[in-house]
């Protein structure tokens, strides 16, 4: 069984991995130079930060068993083993409080696309910076796939399409292929996501801090996870932070691509009335824009889809908008075309 995924974030990574295990001839597509999509960590000159996933949460006992043994493996780690939050509205400089949870957080050691590339450790066939343009099916012959205007020499007896269900759609769409969505097409929250890194400042203990009705609904400090780089110490004591923000989904989606200064202020206020900070103590910052962050507020997850010929198509947006929830996609998509075969 020849198998194409399209696209290489979590959802797509970890059902490459699946069906590798289970004996097919996996290749990869992914349009980008590297791994993740939005579990991705992002590389300035002044530090590297996590400005997708910034944590991972599990609440199911098998995503959680699936998370531990990456951990036995050196690919991921608890982390924090404190969580705060702060419930009043609209200043950010409150008491904060134990946030009571009986779920475990995880991070990915190193970068958060770690886990990436431990999945797809055994597959021989990745492509990266290889856009896959559109697809078409040929009977007798299978699936063939497009990639920078060029038809690939390869079939495929099934494609797996784990790209955001938007840009799934336009790819069907260019394929002439039927979306077979379901009525009413789903809409979409964005998110503003803001790295912010500090001068030198007494260590805080915070490391995580969920804000209710607030413009930031997190704030991370994402030098202090494991096995990340140490930023270099100008006294003994005193050390440079990097922190992010990332501001609630409807926010984000009234400042919309263009508002990217006003989301970085935005972040810098906050976080430096959490430290009580003043304002300049936010040395260097960079915003990311998802526009396709979650499914909007009410919305019914799409599940994974099917089409004639072995075409499915799923990720992290077909159970919910997590990281627990790509790894239920992939779960489901191998399942789903194993039993089909």
């Amino acid at each position: 069984m020849k198998v194409a995924v399209v696209g290489a974030g979590i959802s797509g990574c970890l059902v490459a991995n699946l069906l590798d295990t289970h004996g097919a001839n996996v290749s990869v597509f992914e349009q980008f130079n590297d791994l993740g999509g939005r579990a991705n960590t992002t590389q300035f000159e002044w530090g590297q930060c996590d400005l997708g996933a910034t944590v991972v949460v599990a609440q199911n006992s098998e995503f959680g068993a699936h998370m531990q043994h990456l951990c036995r493996q050196g690919v991921a780690s608890q982390w924090p083993k404190k969580i705060l939050l702060s419930r009043q509205n609209p200043a950010v400089k409150q008491s904060l409080e134990n946030y009571p949870s009986d779920r475990k957080y995880y991070v990915f050691n190193q970068q958060m696309h770690h886990a990436c590339r431990y999945w797809l450790r055994n597959i021989k066939n990745l492509h990266t910076h290889n856009p896959i343009n559109q697809v078409r099916y040929v009977e007798g012959k299978g699936w063939q796939l497009k990639s920078k205007q060029v038809w690939q020499l390869e079939w495929f007896d099934n494609v797996i399409l784990t790209m955001p269900w938007p840009h799934s759609q336009q790819l069907l769409e260019k394929s002439s292929l039927p979306s077979q969505c379901v009525d009413d097409a789903p809409s979409w929250s964005s998110c503003w996501s803001i790295a912010l890194k500090l001068q030198p400042v007494v260590a805080s203990d915070i490391d995580l801090v969920y804000l209710k009705n607030h413009s930031i609904q997190t704030l991370v400090r994402d030098s202090s996870k494991p096995f990340r780089p140490q930023l270099v110490n100008t006294k003994q004591g005193v050390n440079s932070e990097i922190w992010v923000a990332q501001l609630a989904n409807k926010l984000s989606d009234e400042i919309g691509q263009a508002g990217k200064e006003y989301a970085i202020s935005l972040a810098t206020n906050a976080l430096c009335e959490l430290l009580d900070l003043p304002i300049d103590a936010v040395t260097h910052s960079e915003g990311k824009y998802w526009q396709y962050a979650r499914p909007s507020h009410g919305q019914e997850p799409l599940g994974i889809l099917s089409l004639q010929n072995g075409m499915y198509i799923g990720g992290d947006w077909s159970f919910g908008a997590s990281i627990e929830a790509a790894f239920n996609g992939a779960r489901a998509l191998s399942q789903t075309l194993i039993a089909n075969e």
